[in-house]
């Protein structure tokens, strides 16, 4: 594995589930990271997501506005007006606690460990509050307390945006998946993955700045190509983690995407911008199954 491609899985942690937007004027060429879908009969709108945001990436391009103005309904990740949050912080604790009674300290290396006690060290968290939590999520809870520090905030998110634009509008919202659905993915990795994303992520903790930037540029101008060999280049490195995390999902939401097509239903959905690129991603699958789908 290049450099290159090792410091790009932090990133997808953090934009995977995860996206950003970035500040710029922007030519009348560029895109945005937004697709249409014409089935014939009816068209809805995909957006690639972005969970951490910074407030001066507002106001979005217009063409993102315009396809929420004219869907009649807004379908997240997660439908986060009726997710409890009080719950899926006990499910947090509940599925990513050890159960064995062992530490972290005990379930990675020594080399793994001492990495995370200097990075915890470094984003001013004991690394006594990690030892009881097992490898996946002490990874995904550094991921974004470390996008955090570099001013990326989950109330800024995307799909934040939109959830509380629904209420104001009042369109009604709904899910692909539920958050219990996203946790038990990274759980039910092995102990062997779940110490190979925990030590990685740590590796590319000095080099999380940049790649964001890097991703961001291509989000923000959807440049496809660009977008994916940030975010995908390092997960095909991780075969198992890039099928039960990306492709999947993807071909898991399809039906559904259907659905809404076949109903009539003009929607706008809001999903990981990594979801959208590459073969297995939801824009290819759509066009396989003769759908046309054009990027705004």
């Amino acid at each position: 594995m290049t450099p290159h491609r090792k410091f790009r899985l932090l990133t997808l942690l953090g934009l995977g589930f995860l996206s950003v937007a970035l500040v710029g004027q922007l030519s009348a060429q560029e895109k945005s990271f937004l697709w249409k879908v014409d089935s014939g009969q009816n068209n809805l709108f995909i957006l690639g997501s972005i969970h951490l945001l910074n407030k001066e990436a507002y106001p979005l391009k217009q063409s993102i506005e315009n396809a929420f103005e004219q869907a009649k309904k807004l379908v997240l990740e997660i439908d986060l007006l009726s997710v409890n949050a009080e719950k899926v912080q006990q499910l947090m604790l509940q599925k990513g606690a050890s159960t064995d009674g062992t530490g972290l300290h005990q379930n990675v290396s020594k080399e793994t460990y001492e990495s995370v006690a200097t990075r915890a060290k470094e984003l001013g968290i004991d690394i006594r509050l990690l030892n009881s939590f097992k490898p996946w999520i002490v990874a995904t809870t550094m991921a974004a307390m470390k996008l955090q520090q570099l001013g990326f905030d989950p109330r800024l998110g995307i799909d934040r945006y939109f959830a509380e634009r629904a209420i104001q509008s009042n369109k009604p919202t709904s899910g692909l998946e539920t958050a219990e659905f996203q946790l038990d993915l990274f759980d039910q990795f092995s102990a062997k993955d779940q110490e190979l994303l925990l030590r990685q992520s740590m590796n590319e903790m000095d080099h999380l700045e940049r790649n964001v930037w890097e991703i961001v540029r291509a989000w923000r101008t959807g440049d496809v190509d660009s977008l994916e060999r940030h975010l995908l280049a390092a997960m095909r490195d991780y075969p198992e983690i890039h099928r039960k995390v990306i492709d999947d999902r993807n071909r898991r939401w399809l039906p559904q995407i259907e659905g809404l097509l076949s109903r009539g239903e003009n929607a706008l959905i809001v999903v990981g911008a990594a979801h959208l690129v590459g073969k297995n991603g939801v824009i290819q699958l759509l066009k396989g199954r003769g759908y046309r789908v054009e990027q705004q």
